[in-house]
């Protein structure tokens, strides 16, 4: 195989292997404290939205709840893994419909 092939077969994966890394997210779920007496059983946060090789999330995703044991497993099941696009939506979703109820400070 030539010097041509090989470079040019290298530049192509080097390519893909570079997007596959960059349009990887990782996400990670960040517990804040709930200080207003009125909902002392709920749990509240958000979920840091990050793609591979950037130093900071570029979203952030809010949780609050009453449903804490729930929301643990879900979290359990979620927490610091490297997802598609397609995931991101669903766990968006989910959050939407399941965890995020409005409050009043």
């Amino acid at each position: 195989m030539g010097v041509k092939v090989v470079f040019t077969l290298w530049r192509v994966f080097a390519k893909s292997e570079r997007s596959d890394f960059m349009n990887k997210i990782f996400i990670s779920f960040i517990e804040e404290m709930v200080l207003n007496p009125a909902y002392q059983d709920y749990i509240g946060g958000r979920i840091e939205v990050s793609r591979q090789g950037d130093a900071y999330p570029f979203q952030e995703i809010r949780f609050f709840t009453k449903d804490v044991k729930g929301f643990h497993a879900f979290r359990d099941a979620w927490d610091m893994l490297n997802i598609t696009k397609k995931d991101l939506d669903y766990l968006r979703k989910v959050v939407r419909e399941a965890y995020y109820e409005p409050f009043s400070p």
